[in-house]
């Protein structure tokens, strides 16, 4: 794939048309940050690698195709920190973990920090079982990540603490308590950290943003989360500064929620026309209202 806009266009259905209720209509699209970054990266078309949750490998990499990147999915141990510090960013998913897999992500973590390749990491299930919260965190300890992506309830054990919610309930946590949770995490670790939820939350250093919009169905389809994580990634790989990355790619995963369950309701489908949706939206999204406000720094 190219990367070019104006080979994007599939026949007889128009991306004006998909752009949902954020679409082309709206005053000040044109100039948008988020858009602005979505184009350099599909102008640059960045490698990602990522080490990513069985259940939703292939939809990861799909993904990051239909939004402009290159996906590179290498698993294995032996040449993770090889193909890791070769490539443009890294995304390490610890779903369906196993101590193979464990010391590939922390290969391949450290490779990518010492070559600074920008660095995501996603802590599905963080608090599961004591063995993936103890691996976990001692990778999290002894790797610098530029980002984490993860839900309230995962940023609660990352915080040592105990969540009330879990999984995709997560996101029915109080706004309050997950911006405090994200600001918390993000200067523990000295890193952007993205909490999603029915808004999603940014929070690096001094600066918080909130990113509104999306829709309730993506928690009807597996790997959502996993997928913001990777679109996290090709954004940080053409953005320097990991909380207007993480911003950008937020936004633009609400904007492509958005759009493909608008088409879904229209043609009568269901969660598996809403997936497949979201890879059309993905390809297809060129500029949206991007609903991201600064509430701090």
């Amino acid at each position: 794939m190219s990367g070019k806009l104006s080979e994007r266009e599939p026949g007889g259905w128009d991306r004006a048309g998909f752009s949902g209720s954020g679409g082309t209509g709206d005053s000040g699209l044109c100039g948008s940050p988020a858009a602005a970054l979505l184009r350099r990266l599909r102008d640059r078309s960045p490698r990602v690698h990522c080490i990513e949750n069985l259940a939703v490998a292939p939809d990861v990499a799909n993904i990051l195709l239909a939004a402009g990147a290159k996906p590179i999915l290498a698993q294995a141990k032996e040449e993770a920190g090889e193909i890791a510090a070769a490539c443009d960013a890294v995304v390490l998913n610890f779903g369906t973990p196993d101590e193979e897999k464990f010391e590939a992500i922390r290969r391949a973590g450290t490779a990518a920090a010492a070559a600074g390749v920008p660095l995501v990491a996603d802590p599905v299930g963080a608090g599961a079982s004591p063995w993936r919260r103890e691996n976990t965190l001692a990778i999290l300890r002894d790797v610098p990540f530029s980002a984490i992506h993860c839900n309230f309830s995962e940023a609660l054990t990352l915080l040592g603490e105990t969540a009330e919610f879990h999984g995709v309930d997560s996101a029915k946590a109080p706004f309050p308590a997950r911006k405090e949770a994200a600001e918390r995490l993000a200067a523990r670790r000295g890193c952007a950290v993205l909490i999603s939820g029915e808004e999603d939350i940014v929070s690096h250093g001094s600066r918080t943003a909130v990113i509104r919009g999306g829709t309730s169905a993506m928690g009807r389809v597996t790997g959502t989360g996993c997928m913001l994580s990777a679109l996290a990634g090709a954004f940080c790989a053409v953005e320097k500064d990991p909380f207007l990355a993480l911003s950008a790619a937020a936004s633009f995963w609400k904007a492509c929620g958005e759009a493909a369950w608008e088409e879904t309701r229209r043609t009568g489908g269901g969660p598996g026309t809403f997936h497949v949706r979201l890879f059309d939206a993905a390809w297809l999204t060129e500029e949206w209202r991007e609903n991201i406000e600064f509430i701090k720094g």
